[in-house]
């Protein structure tokens, strides 16, 4: 290999991990902006390209620490959190794990931040540029 052609692969080397670097960095910001109650929803739409799966789930843990609704639309405090780990539902003859329910102030911010979370994109952040940007979607009231 030439050194010219070695210096220019270091050189693409270089760059595509200082886009990396910046992607994950920007993507911890969004996590600490999400954060804070009351974001608007379309600054969270618009948000939500530049994160990925686990940035979601840091989301709900640090507004659940911080005795938030963990859907980051909403802004109401966490109160009269379960005790118990399971609930049975007698209807169902079925046993449901309450862990990450606990989480969210509602059935419905449960429901909507498990919407949102299955639309959160896969796909590495620092290549997202290479693809089309979706349009999200929320949960709308009474579903």
């Amino acid at each position: 290999m030439t050194t010219e052609k070695s210096d220019q692969l270091r050189q693409q080397l270089i760059a595509a991990v200082v886009k990396k670097r910046a992607a994950i960095a920007r993507a911890q910001e969004i996590v600490v902006r999400l954060m804070e109650p009351g974001i608007p929803e379309p600054e969270f739409l618009s948000l939500l390209w530049e994160i990925g799966p686990p940035n979601y789930s840091d989301i709900v843990d640090e507004r659940d620490i911080n005795k938030l609704c963990g859907y980051p639309l909403c802004s109401n405090v966490l109160e009269n959190i379960p005790k118990q780990k399971y609930t049975i539902c007698a209807s169902k003859n079925k046993v449901y794990d309450l862990t990450e329910r606990k989480k969210f102030c509602s059935g419905y911010c449960f429901k909507a931040s498990e919407y949102i979370k299955a639309q959160v994109p896969t796909s590495p952040l620092w290549l997202r540029d290479r693809e089309t940007r979706p349009s999200f979607h929320l949960l709308a009231r009474g579903t």
